[in-house]
């Protein structure tokens, strides 16, 4: 499994995953209006991929640019979803399956303006169990309103089959056979559900008047039901799905902030390394300079204030340079090495990444969490490797996975949609800072410590040669 989140040129990696896909595309937004990747899903069903678009039947939609019957003609297929507004499973589970192998999520809205926010998505591979479950997802939302025969009324087969037991005891034949025909009728054709077989082998107790059977069954699987999400409210498996996504979400772009902040430290080393003991010599030259200077005007205060400016800086630096020294090396690892302990560290994340864990798990989970990134800030490959493959044993489990109570479930939506917020916030006031952009235009950092150097070794030249004068 691979997980990469990007904040910067998400239309662009939108556009060359669509274009990379084989065999199948499947969206599902509140809102289409982009033209250009519209047009990709137009080329992808010309050369013979299965192109569905689910998408809110608003005027946002109907009011853009694009020809939307242009796709239907080409061989792809569109699914407006909701009436008069009521397209509320498209509002917040914005994604994309291609292949499925590849899964697309996040922030992002599929829109012309979407280019100038400032949102993220979370780009998946061969996470099989996560796309199945939103290709299950994909498939709930357009059956309801457009195959509303494969939708299961669970509800009204639990209470057919309790009402099939009071007829039983009443011996009511005539009542009994008009029942199963009900609940037989409630069955959609040609479905996969396992929870159908249970219902089967009751309804065949009930053909053979094994009625003694047949209750013991009804009651065993009306009372378990009961206890399921499913059976009290639909919308509780699409909340949970919603969670474990932003789940992933967050884990992802907490990952890219880490690796944005650990290049900057590494940065930071290296420049302390390579030009610290240069520029503490330099600052002493212009010191002794100040000094100099300053002596020989007693009475310009501008020049005792600069003077004692050189000497804090002087000092200053050569503390903080002095420190970093002492401070302990991360290990040194070549590029293989470098790229498995980065593979490794984003898997561990997703098992571990505190904001993913229940309440009574937290502490556990932001302790193990620490330690992780402690051992990668540091390149201990050996540590984070360990750490994984404890998390891979099953510690944790999603609140996605583990919480069926729908009120408790928005909760957390909405304070995982808040973080998520913050994040994104937090990245984009990192990649608008001096040191971000300035390592992020040094496209060779030993030419660029070489190119340095010589720079401050012409400065130091002609401080000294001041000095001497």
């Amino acid at each position: 499994m691979k997980s990469q989140a990007y904040f910067e040129k998400i239309h662009k990696h939108i556009e060359n995953n669509l274009k990379s896909s084989k065999t199948s595309i499947r969206i599902a937004v509140a809102w289409f209006t982009d033209t250009k990747l519209f047009d990709i899903l137009c080329e992808k069903a010309k050369e013979g991929i299965q192109v569905e678009l689910l998408m809110a039947n608003h005027e946002i939609n109907h009011d853009s640019n694009i020809k939307y019957r242009d796709l239907i003609n080409d061989g792809g297929q569109i699914f407006w979803i909701g009436k008069e507004g009521a397209y509320a499973p498209l509002m917040h589970n914005k994604f994309c399956v291609i292949d499925n192998t590849i899964l697309i999520f996040g922030s992002y809205n599929w829109t012309q303006k979407a280019k100038s926010n400032h949102e993220s998505i979370t780009v998946i591979e061969e996470d099989y169990n996560l796309i199945l479950d939103f290709n299950q997802e994909f498939d709930k939302i357009k059956d309801k309103y457009y195959n509303p025969n494969a939708e299961i009324d669970w509800i009204k087969i639990v209470i057919r089959l309790e009402t099939l037991v009071n007829v039983i005891k009443l011996e009511d034949l005539e009542d009994i056979n008009y029942q199963i025909d009900k609940t037989k009728s409630l069955i959609p054709k040609n479905h996969s559900d396992k929870k159908l077989d249970s219902l089967t082998i009751i309804l065949n107790h009930c053909s053979k008047k094994e009625f003694s059977q047949a209750v013991v069954l009804i009651q065993k699987f009306t009372s378990e039901f009961k206890k399921i999400s499913i059976y009290n409210d639909p919308e509780i498996p699409a909340l949970q799905l919603e969670i474990r996504s932003l789940e992933y979400q967050i884990s992802s772009l907490s990952d890219e902030k880490t690796d944005i902040e650990k290049n900057i430290r590494s940065f930071e080393l290296k420049y302390n390394e390579e030009l610290g003991g240069l520029i503490t010599k330099i600052l002493h030259y212009k010191k002794v300079v100040a000094e100099k200077i300053a002596k020989e005007s007693i009475k310009d205060k501008q020049k005792q204030q600069e003077y004692e400016e050189a000497k804090f800086d002087y000092e200053d630096f050569s503390k903080s340079y002095n420190d970093k020294l002492n401070e302990p090396k991360p290990f040194v690892l070549d590029e293989e090495k470098q790229n498995e302990l980065k593979k490794n560290y984003r898997k561990a994340t997703k098992l571990c990444h505190p904001d993913k864990v229940t309440e009574d798990q937290k502490e556990l989970a932001t302790k193990i969490f620490t330690d992780l990134k402690n051992a990668y800030d540091n390149n201990n490959l050996e540590k984070v490797s360990q750490i994984l493959k404890d998390l891979e044993k099953g510690i944790f489990k999603s609140q996605g996975e583990t919480i069926d109570k729908k009120d408790k479930l928005k909760i957390i939506r909405e304070n995982l949609i808040r973080k998520r917020n913050e994040l994104e916030e937090k990245l984009l006031s990192i990649k608008n800072t001096d040191a971000f952009n300035k390592i992020s235009n040094i496209k060779n950092w030993n030419n660029y410590f070489e190119e340095t150097k010589e720079e401050f070794n012409k400065i130091l030249e002609e401080l000294e040669h001041e000095t001497t004068v």
